[in-house]
């Protein structure tokens, strides 16, 4: 059933011109070269030691070396005496250009660097922002070696300024399946270009998950199954074969077929297309299995001014049957729907959180005063929680039986939003910490019927003015502010860098889209982003739901 809609104006395709622009912040990456763990479409070539130089001058070029992984870092390693130890794969610590200093000892045997930290990448590849306005100081010693200064010991783990880091390394998804083998789940790392496959697949096979992501998600990779060396070969007609030693072949076909997906979906991430399992040169017999996508539906999900709710396609919303009369009856402020829209969480007017069914039940589930919108997992549960109070987390099913979270947001003194992952593994929230909002993500752990938050991983130390936030896809958190009365949206991404750019004036709320981003402003405009440009969709809009996918 198609119902008009009144009083919602159809824009023909109008750019928003007063907040069209490109980013303000963020980076250009280079692309991926051929398709070869040698290959690179750029590489800094750093110089080695010159004679002469002073100590100073010999710990800022071993500095800048840091930006030549080729040979396991041999131009760097040029800077240090015989027999001084360095591990370059340790860390990568990411600063700023103006801030960096190197100041000698009298005598030249230290030098110590003072440096403003950015961010940090970790031995496995999993990148960190620093809190705003981080300092550290390295020390190196020096010594004379037949009358030049060299490096006798250095901290490990190499620096790299903010605008060199992209350059130098790449980023690349480890592919995990959720616990129920129903989607994959993306973990990003950070490798050196010329390594990334080779570094990908033993991250996969031989390595865990992050820290934080860790028992949120399922490795198909038996623990006692090893790489055979540490390289991705190509062989003559392209397809990378990954080595894995004859106990692969008593697996059963299921987890091989998992393991082959696993690896498929994480080296096509790092510019493998074609990718195969090998046992002593030949070929492991597997195949991908299908896997549920997290795309969300092409039409907005709106309720009008005239309190109708539905799918907006052209100048109509058209109903969703059963779950619209139940989600009108609420009066709702925020909505969010379930992938196959037979459930809708929602907070309404007197600010509590309901239920509403496709076949026209709806629940009271939450009362408690100050309350945030909600949002549903994936086994159906709807996630609630006050502003005041982010560890009183509740689980509660859609006919209302709660469960509490363990671990909910710890240190947190508010919680301002909150949004799981649509492949059910990770929730993200803006929260309040000594004062500042900050962006978490945590991932979520089921064990013999209990819910916890693993340890949360933060993505943003410093989000002012932070009031909405959505998944806009599997690893990027689109988040909403607003300072001095000028509204931003930062793009996060779960494991590495972050954009800024402007969002249309008095922007409200956040929701994905199947290719764009959506905003509904507060006098009831919602547009839709597509590049850096924002156009009006339509007008005389109150809510704007966010979606938790398609079945379709």
């Amino acid at each position: 059933m198609r119902r008009a809609l009144a009083l919602v104006s159809l824009a023909l395709v109008l750019a928003l011109t007063a907040c069209t622009g490109l980013p303000t912040t963020g980076y250009v990456n280079p692309g991926r070269g051929p398709q070869s763990d040698d290959a690179q479409a750029f590489a800094f070539v750093p110089d080695g030691p010159q004679d002469d130089a002073s100590p100073a001058e010999i710990v800022e070029g071993f500095l800048r070396a840091g930006s030549g992984p080729a040979d396991d870092w041999a131009t760097a390693k040029l800077f240090l005496s015989p027999g001084a130890t360095w591990d370059p794969r340790a860390r990568v610590t990411i600063d700023t250009l103006a801030a960096r200093r190197a100041a000698p000892s009298a005598d030249g045997s230290v030098v110590t660097v003072s440096l403003s930290t950015v961010a940090g990448v970790d031995a496995d590849g999993a990148y960190a922002p620093a809190a705003t306005g981080s300092a550290q100081t390295l020390s190196f010693a020096l010594a004379q070696v037949d009358g030049q200064w060299r490096i006798t010991s250095a901290p490990d783990g190499v620096v790299l300024y903010e605008e060199v880091f992209p350059t130098v390394y790449q980023s690349a998804s480890i592919a995990y399946f959720d616990p129920t083998w129903s989607f994959i789940v993306p973990d990003v790392r950070w490798f050196p270009r010329a390594l990334v496959a080779s570094r990908v697949a033993t991250a996969l096979v031989d390595g865990q998950p992050s820290s934080w992501l860790s028992g949120a998600v399922r490795n198909a990779f038996p623990e006692e199954l090893s790489l055979v060396g540490r390289s991705v070969t190509l062989s003559s007609g392209g397809v990378a074969q990954v080595q894995l030693p004859r106990a692969a072949l008593s697996l059963d076909r299921t987890t091989l077929d998992r393991m082959q997906t696993q690896l498929a979906r994480s080296l096509s991430s790092a510019g493998i297309s074609e990718v195969q399992m090998t046992v002593e040169g030949t070929p492991v017999t597997a195949s991908e299995v299908a896997v549920r996508v997290t795309r969300i539906d092409p039409s907005p999900a709106v309720l009008t001014s005239l309190g109708v709710f539905g799918a907006l396609s052209g100048d109509q919303v058209e109903s969703i049957p059963g779950l619209s009369d139940a989600i009108e009856s609420l009066a709702p402020t925020m909505v969010e729907l379930e992938a196959d829209r037979s459930l809708a969480a929602v907070r309404t007017q007197q600010g509590t959180v309901a239920s509403a069914l496709a076949d026209g039940r709806t629940f009271l589930l939450d009362d408690r005063p100050g309350l945030i919108a909600p949002t549903i997992d994936a086994e159906g549960a709807i996630w609630s929680v006050p502003s005041a109070a982010p560890a009183q987390l509740h689980v509660i099913t859609p006919e209302g039986v709660p469960r509490d979270v363990g671990n909910a947001w710890p240190d947190a003194s508010e919680i301002t939003a909150m949004q799981i992952s649509r492949d059910g593994t990770r929730v993200a929230a803006i929260v309040t910490v000594s004062g500042a909002r900050e962006v978490w993500v945590a991932g979520i752990l089921r064990s013999a019927g209990e819910i916890d938050l693993g340890p949360p991983h933060v993505l943003s130390f410093s989000q002012q003015g932070a009031f909405d936030l959505a998944w806009l896809d599997d690893t990027t958190i689109g988040v909403l502010s607003s300072v001095d009365d000028v509204s931003r949206l930062s793009e996060l991404s779960v494991g590495g860098r972050g954009t800024e750019a402007q969002a249309p004036e008095g922007a409200r709320t956040l929701a994905a889209g199947s290719t764009s981003v959506r905003v509904l402003d507060d006098q009831g405009r919602l547009y839709s982003r597509r590049g850096s440009s924002w156009t009006l969709v339509a007008s005389n809009i109150r809510v704007l739901a966010a979606q938790q996918g398609t079945t379709s």
